[in-house]
């Protein structure tokens, strides 16, 4: 492998890791940035053509939050937010944009080859945190780095959260390295490591992250037991297997209620959910248009917070506009995602952290969105030759 691939991996197997971290910056994102100057340097890093799906989103995002953060700043007299969590924010979105230039840039160079990263990082991952949590069963801490968060196994962060979102596809991108993959010895590691990153994360004891796990791996079987018809028989499955849900929904759709009302107060610790909600909407709608700008801007409890829903965040941050932008971005990726069964139910968990979490500032999420969309663009590539 080249050092570009290699300092991809490197990356993506650090940046979960956020203890390791000195203040905004960890060995992950300063490898990014050395990627990125190198890039520039030999020329590898020169446009934002239509091409580079996720560095078009993240430079229109930036330039409506910046009218967005104007606004707030010169008409609304900064009635929201604070100086720290703005340039938080704005910190972390440019680190983003940084990698989608590296890996889009790079991919249509031909400077990597996607699938042999994605490999490696499943492989190395997979043995990382499956030694981390042999580890854990034996001691809370390893040179003062925390394994755990309280009894729950969240190696080297201070929110589960952090790690749980990154393991919960990864079951779902070793079914595709499994199928990809001839050897019998590769196999059986990717086949054991599948079944290890889905007990991983159920010991993360994240909802969020369980959920996800549950739904792709039920939404899996059912493509692939989709696939195993032909033409007018597969059209007529289809039908009925969507026919079946709907019918389902309609008639228990009461007791769906209660079970999924009844989830979120158990999620919605002293009803702070609900109620961050319901203030990010009214905040948002001072400057519906553009937004306020990145940062925390629901003021409850004598602080600033942000909202914890990716779609609030969007509209809060980047206003109608923004929104816009990123529902045109994720149609455009989904329609890559749909056509590998693995790899829609990897972005299961992803959307149901973009449902009940916030994953817009969230490096290790976008990296994977990156490798897999571009994984699909090379199959699709390869085949038309």
């Amino acid at each position: 492998m080249n050092k570009l691939e290699k300092g991809l991996i490197f990356t993506g197997i650090l940046i979960p890791f956020t203890v390791l971290r000195v203040g905004y910056v960890g060995l992950g994102e300063l490898t990014l940035l050395i990627l990125f100057l190198y890039g520039l340097r030999k020329g590898y890093i020169n446009t934002i053509s239509r091409d580079l799906v996720f560095s078009r989103f993240w430079v229109q995002f930036l330039i409506v939050t910046f009218f967005g953060f104007a606004y707030n700043i010169v008409i609304l007299n900064q009635s929201t937010g604070t100086v720290e969590s703005t340039v938080f924010d704005f910190l972390a979105y440019v680190v983003i944009l940084i990698t989608c230039l590296i890996i889009e840039n790079f991919y249509h160079k031909g400077r990597i080859d996607i699938y042999e990263v994605i490999k490696r990082l499943f492989l190395i991952s997979g043995v990382l945190f499956t030694s981390l949590y042999v580890v854990s069963l034996f001691t809370d801490s390893v040179f003062g780095l925390p394994l755990k968060y309280y009894d729950y196994f969240a190696p080297f962060v201070t929110n589960l959260h952090q790690t749980a979102m990154f393991m919960a596809p990864m079951p779902f991108i070793g079914l595709m390295v499994f199928r990809n993959e001839k050897r019998p010895f590769a196999r059986f590691i990717s086949f054991a490591l599948i079944l290890s990153f889905s007990y991983l994360v159920i010991q993360t004891g994240s909802f969020k992250a369980l959920v996800g796990l549950i739904l792709g791996w039920a939404i899996y079987f059912a493509l692939e037991f989709v696939q195993l018809f032909k033409g007018r028989m597969k059209n007529a499955v289809i039908v009925t297997l969507i026919s079946a849900g709907i019918f389902f929904g309609v008639i228990n759709s009461p007791v769906l209620y209660e079970i999924f009302f009844a989830i979120f107060n158990a999620e919605d610790l002293a009803s702070g959910r609900s109620s961050l909600y319901s203030n990010a909407i009214d905040v948002a709608l001072t400057s519906p248009l553009v937004g306020l700008g990145p940062g925390a801007h629901i003021y409850q409890a004598g602080q600033f917070w942000d909202s914890h829903e990716t779609f609030i965040t969007v509209f809060l941050q980047g206003g109608a506009i923004g929104l816009t932008f990123f529902l045109v971005f994720l149609y455009k990726i989904s329609k890559a995602f749909i056509k590998i069964t693995s790899l829609v139910a990897a972005s299961i968990p992803i959307l149901i952290y973009a449902l009940g979490g916030d994953i817009m500032r969230r490096l290790p999420i976008w990296l994977l969105l990156l490798l897999l969309y571009y994984y699909i663009i090379n199959i699709e590539k390869e085949a038309e030759v």
